[in-house]
């Protein structure tokens, strides 16, 4: 983190720890309609105004160890591969045959130096190319070079896999800019997925990201799992461009909340030592940053009142047996600290279908569930949103430029 930048973290978290007002420069937050995680119009808008417009989060450079490895995104109604071609090079290709439209890859992952379709057949290299056609003397008129896997853009940042299903869409190093100076000092790029987890949650899945946006329910919800290590008092927010955002809350016991013991490398700059840095990043990924590893979330619709959370434990490249027991370890500890949450949606979830609750308040210290909505909103287009369920643009006047 820049010096700059750490200033200004201290500097917020020293006013944030003697503040007894509300802040005289903070406008009123006004209610969010709960119709936004109930209507299946508003998740139509979503799907095409978000979901088909954004950089989303689909993978780790460390799931494609090697040439031909591959994985596949499944989210969002959706099928791409993702693959590591023989000079290292990660592309991702629609999962349909050119052909009759069949999947060409049918496990989740594995390794495979041709893509053959299951169905007739046809082949297709690492870079997508039609290779073989089994007789193909019977299409008359076809030609190979205009029949390749369809492309996906993909772009890498720090070892992490981003995908976009829209052609016209900026360079990913552009839309993640504003949180960059954010993560100097950690060396993301180093780590590896230690774990994974897919998580089934019964409520929109904005809602589901709301809880990991502030830390207003720390001390009630993980009141003996995650509050004793955290200095919640000192929690400050930083509101980006493009819906990022950066959270900073110092530590009550010691460097990390993993064990004391734990692998971490020295190159880990102390910011990260003395507090929990972590980064929420639009539309639908979060995670915060210690020197032992993280958890990084992602948020996916399974419909208006279904979700998915993904949950990708990320450590050190490290192979030995305590770094693999550790990790094991934290699978159920995770599972744990995310049971003290799911056990509150689907009741939150009922209230709005219910008509019990027509509206969401958010206070100073949830400003940042408020500003994520607000960049739901411009994803989507404001004015192409139902008068009745949009949220008012109210705090572009409080991101950090």
């Amino acid at each position: 983190m820049h010096s700059d930048t750490l200033d200004l973290l201290h500097r917020t978290m020293e006013a944030q720890l003697v503040r007894a007002q509300h802040p005289e420069d903070f406008p009123y937050l006004p209610p969010v309609p709960a119709a936004r995680y109930t209507d299946p119009g508003f998740a139509r808008l979503e799907h095409d105004g978000l979901w088909m417009k954004n950089w989303l989060l689909a993978g780790h450079i460390s799931d494609l160890p090697g040439p031909g490895s591959f994985f596949l995104f499944e989210q969002l109604n959706k099928s791409v591969i993702i693959s590591r071609a023989k000079d290292g090079t990660i592309r991702a290709f629609h999962n349909a045959c050119r052909h009759r439209g069949s999947a060409l890859l049918l496990e989740h992952s594995g390794k495979a130096m041709r893509f053959v379709c299951p169905y007739h057949a046809w082949g297709y290299s690492l870079e997508g190319e039609l290779k073989s056609v089994p007789d193909q003397h019977d299409f008359t008129c076809l030609d190979k070079a205009e029949n390749g896997l369809l492309p996906v853009r993909c772009e890498v940042e720090l070892g992490m896999i981003f995908i976009n299903f829209d052609d016209n869409a900026g360079p990913l190093a552009d839309f993640l800019a504003p949180q960059a100076p954010q993560k100097v000092g950690y060396p993301l790029e180093k780590m590896v997925v230690k774990q994974r987890l897919l998580v089934e949650m019964n409520c929109n899945w904005k809602l589901a990201l709301h809880n990991f946006l502030e830390i207003y329910h720390v001390a009630t919800v993980h009141a003996k799992s995650i509050a004793p290590y955290l200095d919640s008092p000192s929690f400050v927010v930083a509101l980006f461009a493009n819906g990022h955002m950066r959270f900073g809350t110092r530590k009550k016991k010691g460097d990390t909340i993993f064990e004391a013991d734990l692998y971490k490398p020295d190159d880990v700059a102390e910011v990260f030592n003395q507090c929990t840095i972590a980064l929420p990043t639009f539309p639908n990924a979060f995670y915060a940053l210690d020197p032992g590893g993280f958890s990084l979330q992602s948020f996916w619709p399974a419909g208006v009142d279904k979700s998915i959370m993904e949950v990708r434990l990320m450590g050190w490249d490290i192979d030995s047996e305590a770094d693999k027991e550790h990790w094991q370890a934290m699978n159920g500890i995770v599972r744990n600290i995310l049971s003290e949450d799911l056990r509150l949606f689907q009741s939150i979830q009922n209230s709005f279908e219910q008509g019990t609750i027509p509206e969401l308040r958010f206070g100073y210290q949830e400003r940042a569930c408020y500003w994520f909505e607000e960049e739901v909103d411009r994803s989507i287009g404001v004015d192409n949103i139902p008068e009745a369920q949009r949220v008012a643009q109210v705090l572009s006047g409080q991101m950090q430029r």
